[in-house]
Order: structure tokens, then C-alpha cells, then sequence
């Protein structure tokens, strides 16, 4: 739709500078934002953040391509390997970037001595903000888009007119939004659901239901545990409907990798809320530099 936002450079040499680069930037630095502001009231030393941060973002990158090539493209990835390093050419998969974001926090929160879960339940929220400002750069990429659909009778075209990246159509009957890309990594000049923008809408939502759940939480692991519930369920829903390519499809004859994904995540969530909500919440010091958990009374709320 609009993958390159804008080129700089010399009239020899022009660099372009992707949407989509630009989105999971802003997506990562709002999270950070808000974890960082929220931090204290969910018991976490923010001064202890800053190499969580860099530790999230890095296996978070890392951690999605891995999953992408292993699950979407294992040949070609096994072929050539040197392939992981070739960002530009896109290949992500958020789950992996979960993954092994979560299991590098957990080693940073035992290095830095936070509380791990309080640590989850304060990002979780945050993640799903995140998704919603990545999922606006997939569209404007052509990227993760859904299956070919009709263009409903009355549409509306709400991109003017001789716009070179495509066409994207409202109308008041099902599928209610169409999007067109003539430029991108997808399908070209075909009708088409725009996943994308049911996930950034669906995460949106998640993050204030996750929010209004994190100041209420009466045990660590709470909000943690709810996104692992949540979000499967969105995820597994709308690829029912995607229509890219490359995403791996065909698991036991008809579930995707994200589906696939999608079951041991929810099995997670339960788990955790089981193993939780019996254990109330931790009390912490901030202002203790030795020791994170000065105590190990609980409180309910």
C-alpha cells in the first residue's frame, strides 16, 4: 500500500526508508514508554529497565525471524542460513519474537533481580499496543494480508483517486473493509480482507482490556496469563481468513504455524493463572538496591 515512506540520499544514491522499519520502531519505543511510566506502580524498578529494553528488542527481532524461517521456509533457510541477516528483505514471525523475548527477560529479571512475573504482567499490555502500531506497517508493506474477497456493491474508495500504492474500500455490508495493493510483498492488484488492520484493531483492544486488568490484578502472573488466553484466540480467528503465502499452512492438513503456536500459548496462560492466583502479590522495595523482594508477604487485594 505505501512500503516506502519516504527515499533520502544523494540523486546517485537513494536510500529507502521502509513503513514498515519505521512502525516496529515507533511500536517498540511507545511500549517502552509506557512500561517505563507504569513501572513503579507495578513494582518494578524502572532504573533496572534499560538493559531489558535492549534485551527484549534484540530477541524479539531474532526470535521472529528465527520462527519465520523454521516454520514458513526451512528449506531455504537451511540452505542458506546467512539469509537470517537479510532484514530488509522482511520475514518476521511475532510469535517468535515473544518467544524468545520472554525467555530472554526471564534470564535479564534474574540478572537484574525483578520480580519476573511482575515484570510480564507490566509489559504485557504493552505488547499488544506494540502489535497494533507493527500490524499498520504490515499493511502499508502488502504484507500478512487476507484471502481474496468481493468488493461489495456501494463501497466507498476512502484513498483518492491515481493513488499509485493501491485502493482500500469501506462499505455497510460484509467484509465492511477491502484493500487493493499495487505495489508490495503480497498479492498485487487483487481484493483482498485486511487482516492486517483486524489485528492492529483487536490488539488495540486487548491492550485496554490488559490495562483495566493490570490495575486490578489481585496475583502476579494475572495479566501475563490473560494475554496468553486472549491473544491466541484473536490470532487463531483471523487466520482463518489470511490469504498470504508465506506463512507456513498445512499443519495437520489444514492449521497455520500462528494456529499451531496458538495451542501451547493458551495451555501457558492457564497454567499460569493455576499456578498464580493462590500466591496474591508479592511485596517489593524500590528504594532497596540489594534485593528486589525484600519480603515475601502477599497481599490480596
Amino acid at each position: 500500500m505505501w512500503p516506502t515512506l519516504f527515499t533520502m540520499g544523494s540523486a546517485d544514491v537513494q536510500v529507502p526508508v521502509h513503513t514498515w522499519g519505521v512502525t516496529i520502531t515507533l511500536a517498540f519505543l511507545v511500549a517502552a514508554l509506557i512500561t517505563h511510566r507504569r513501572a513503579a506502580a507495578g513494582g518494578v524498578d524502572g532504573d533496572r529497565l534499560g538493559g531489558f529494553y535492549l534485551t527484549a528488542f534484540l530477541c524479539g527481532l531474532a526470535g521472529a525471524r528465527l520462527l519465520h524461517f523454521t516454520m514458513a521456509e526451512p528449506t531455504t533457510f537451511f540452505r542458506n542460513p546467512l539469509i537470517f541477516f537479510r532484514f530488509w528483505e522482511g520475514g518476521f514471525a511475532f510469535y517468535g519474537g515473544v518467544i524468545l523475548a520472554v525467555l530472554g527477560s526471564i534470564v535479564y529479571a534474574r540478572y537484574a533481580r525483578i520480580h519476573w512475573f511482575k515484570l510480564a504482567d507490566l509489559t504485557s499490555p504493552t505488547i499488544m499496543l506494540g502489535l497494533a502500531i507493527g500490524r499498520i506497517g504490515c499493511f502499508s508493506a502488502g504484507c500478512c494480508h487476507g484471502r481474496t474477497c468481493e468488493i461489495p456493491g456501494g463501497a466507498l474508495n476512502l484513498l483518492p483517486d491515481g493513488f499509485s500504492g493501491g485502493e482500500f474500500w469501506v462499505t455497510l455490508q460484509p467484509p465492511f473493509l477491502v484493500a487493493l495493493v499495487h505495489d508490495g510483498v503480497g498479492a498485487h492488484n487483487i481484493p483482498f480482507y485486511p487482516t492486517q488492520l483486524w489485528e492492529s484493531l483487536g490488539s488495540v483492544a486487548l491492550f485496554l482490556l490488559l490495562s483495566w486488568i493490570w490495575k486490578r490484578r489481585r496475583f502476579d502472573g494475572q495479566v501475563f496469563g490473560w494475554l496468553m488466553l486472549l491473544y491466541p484466540i484473536l490470532r487463531t480467528s483471523i487466520e482463518l481468513f489470511r490469504g498470504d503465502e508465506v506463512r507456513g499452512v498445512g499443519y495437520f492438513g489444514f492449521l497455520s504455524t500462528s494456529q499451531v503456536v496458538s495451542i501451547p500459548m493458551f495451555l501457558v496462560g492457564w497454567g499460569v493463572i493455576l499456578f498464580n492466583r493462590r500466591r496474591g502479590i508479592v511485596s517489593v522495595d524500590l528504594h532497596n538496591d540489594d534485593a528486589d523482594l525484600v519480603d515475601e508477604i502477599r497481599s490480596e487485594r
